[in-house]
């Protein structure tokens, strides 16, 4: 038993230090056609290794952020130059992304989003200082410590903060205990458990002004398992 608990340990530390020394969440800099939509931190943003492939994601009223006049729709149209997730630590990485997959010029852009999942595909080749995540497959327990992490506005440096799982929403996303705080331009970052393993990503959070607690629902992984397993993407497509 002494013996497991060493061990178990043993990996926190090798995890703690080893996502210390990568890249777990980047910034998503953002340009289009018409330059004065541009943004260089619309929200936060991850890699996900899923099925052999590479997506790098965030949330999807992230688009509210960055969005060109016409666009109403999950859908840039010709809008867009380029979406790029940035590492803060060396700017010098760029991970290009791709098509969006669940790109849809029928959902309207509207809060709260089908699923605060942005999802696009990559060819960029993942450089070693940026960490992949994988998404847990065990079922989450009431009460088990959970993480997220995100680039503040304004901010060089991530945050990660620290809660405990509450149950999931009714409309399927989970429900974090998490301290107060002021967590824009965090949107799209990843959320994880104790070993790394992703359990969601960060959407809804504000402080209840009448209950004078904070609100943290993040995105479940059930949305992005569904458009991955029910499209037709494949990553050799243009």
């Amino acid at each position: 038993m002494k013996r497991t608990i060493v061990l178990l340990l043993l990996f926190l530390l090798v995890f703690e230090w080893s996502a210390a020394q990568k890249d777990s969440v980047l910034v998503c800099d953002v340009k289009f056609k018409t330059p004065k939509f541009d943004n260089g931190h619309a929200g936060s943003g991850f890699l996900l290794k899923y099925k052999n492939q590479i997506y790098a994601c965030t949330a999807k009223h992230v688009l509210f952020f960055a969005k060109t006049d016409a666009m109403k729709t999950i859908s840039f149209g010709d809008d867009l130059e380029s979406w790029s997730f940035v590492s803060k630590t060396d700017p010098e990485i760029r991970i290009s992304a791709g098509k969006l997959i669940n790109e849809d010029g029928t959902e309207t852009l509207a809060m709260p989003p089908n699923g605060d999942w942005l999802v696009f595909g990559t060819h960029t080749e993942v450089p070693s200082g940026i960490h992949l995540f994988e998404i847990r497959t065990n079922v989450l327990k009431v009460g088990e410590r959970l993480y997220f992490m995100g680039y503040p506005y304004g901010s060089n440096h991530p945050m990660k903060v620290e809660g405990s799982f509450k149950g999931y929403t009714e409309t399927g996303n989970l429900s974090l205990d998490v301290p107060k705080g002021t967590y824009n331009g965090c949107s799209g970052g990843p959320v994880f458990d104790d070993q790394g393993q992703l359990v969601g990503l960060v959407s809804l959070g504000y402080i209840d002004q009448k209950t004078d607690t904070m609100v943290f629902e993040p995105a479940s992984t059930e949305y992005f398992k569904k458009i991955i397993d029910n499209s037709s993407f494949r990553m050799d497509n243009p």
